[in-house]
């Protein structure tokens, strides 16, 4: 329970957000989007030459998302936007700043983060509440010190897998 304890901890620490594809080769000129990519950015059909080229890319990715996605995928896509939008720039911020640290982490460090955040997903909400309180009323030195624990814990399991 303790082991996987941490590794929820950890998940919940470093990967704050959803876990986004990166950007394609393909041109993202408007003239060469498909139709169906153009109906979900017509909103910066008027804008989209001034827009920077990673902007472009980004919108374009996003928008090939929403095409394949199925009706439910889009309704929950929805309502996560909502709240991505809801939330204080601050918080937005943080969440971004998060997420780029978590991309800049080797990626079996990555995927043993998606796979324990899975695991947390997993637990009844009551589970989800009482870890979560857990970790919050340990003191400032106690989370440090925990913390510090999993990622050498981690570090040695990575040095096992590797010899």
């Amino acid at each position: 329970m303790k082991r996987l304890f941490s590794r929820l901890l950890m998940s919940i620490v470093i990967a704050g957000s959803i876990v986004i594809g990166q950007v394609n080769a393909q041109s993202s000129d408007w003239q060469d989007l498909k139709p169906e990519v153009k109906k979900v950015l017509k909103q910066f059909e008027k804008n989209w030459d001034s827009l920077p080229e990673k902007k472009r890319k980004n919108l374009v990715l996003g928008a090939q998302r929403w095409v394949s996605m199925s009706p439910e995928q889009k309704k929950v896509a929805g309502e996560r936007y909502k709240k991505w939008r809801a939330l204080k720039p601050e918080k937005r911020s943080q969440l971004k700043e998060r997420y780029h640290k978590f991309k800049q982490l080797p990626l079996e460090t990555q995927k043993r983060l998606r796979d324990t955040f899975s695991q947390f997903k997993k637990l009844t909400p009551a589970q989800r509440k009482k870890l979560r309180e857990k970790f919050r009323n340990l003191s400032p030195e106690k989370r440090r010190q925990l913390l510090k624990r999993m990622l050498n814990r981690q570090k040695k399991k990575a040095a096992r897998k590797r010899h």
